[in-house]
């Protein structure tokens, strides 16, 4: 499910902007779903880059330390609920600059 999750991450990231809102009510139909089975899909883009978050690896394309921002998500992070126990099955690949 973790590849299938990635993939439709990657197709809404390929959609056009202007494209996207004949799209938008399918993919929220599609998440809520994978929410009733258990699923989260997080797309950290946009949040500061904090190292010690283990959901995340990046390759940081800014050498300015100070201002670190997800800039490019790759890989969303994806969390597993099973028995109320919520389970990490992917982590985020990201760029940060």
């Amino acid at each position: 499910m973790k590849d299938i999750i990635t993939q439709l991450f990657e197709i809404e990231n390929k959609i056009r902007p202007e494209d996207f809102q004949a799209f938008k009510r399918n993919f929220q139909r599609i998440y809520h779903e994978l929410e009733q089975e258990g699923y989260t899909v997080i797309n950290p883009i946009g949040q500061p880059y904090d190292e010690r978050d283990v959901s995340i690896e990046a390759n940081i394309s800014n050498e300015d330390k100070r201002a670190l921002i997800i800039t490019k998500v790759l890989k969303p992070i994806i969390y597993k609920s099973e028995s109320g126990i919520r389970t990490l099955i992917q982590k985020a690949v990201v760029i940060v600059g």
